[in-house]
């Protein structure tokens, strides 16, 4: 992708996830990337090509504003896992937060065929690869299924901090997660 596409791609993300894929035209994309219509027909050919640039573009940011902050947590694998719930609940008390960009995605949009719902499962998956190998250097009985019940309270807490606008749910959870951890390693 070239600078000037990786500038589109993530001008689109950010209107995508203010404002949501449906409800962001063409005409709206090309206005705040600069760009005529016709240039970002010919740079993406289409809608659903620059969806799939625009997640993309997202990937590994939105991972490492989560994994970088719970790796400073501690060089410990269990202080790593808790970070990520800290880093989540700081997270959801920005005025801005609106939610798992991936996970608003995967829900817009309907086709199960659309080419960005690879782009939402590669993204959830490195999270959960990451979450694996922390329960792995922990000392849990199955990292495989820890890495499992972690993404699903992650992913929860995310979703109810959002609809209660709340971070209660995220330090519940991350009550959960500590002795989801503590139960893994001790099962060993």
């Amino acid at each position: 992708m070239t600078p000037t596409d990786a500038r589109i791609a993530a001008v689109a993300a950010e209107q995508f996830h203010e404002n949501g894929i449906a409800a962001t035209g063409v005409d709206a994309l090309s206005r705040a990337a600069g760009i005529s219509k016709r240039t970002l027909y010919q740079r993406f050919g289409s809608k659903d090509a620059l969806i799939v640039a625009a997640y993309d573009s997202l990937d590994l940011p939105v991972y490492q504003m989560f994994t970088g902050p719970a790796e400073a947590a501690g060089p410990a694998p269990r202080d790593q896992l808790d970070g990520l719930f800290a880093q989540l609940e700081r997270m959801v008390k920005l005025p801005e937060f609106r939610g798992c960009p991936f996970s608003n995605a995967a829900a817009e949009l309907a086709d199960p065929d659309h080419p960005a719902h690879a782009v939402v499962r590669r993204h959830k998956e490195r999270l959960r690869r990451w979450i694996r190998m922390r329960a792995r250097e922990a000392g849990a009985a199955d990292p495989e299924r820890l890495s499992r019940q972690l993404m699903l309270l992650f992913a929860g807490a995310q979703s109810q901090a959002l609809a209660l606008r709340s971070a209660r749910p995220v330090r519940d959870a991350r009550d959960v997660a500590r002795e989801l951890v503590d139960t893994a390693v001790a099962g060993r």
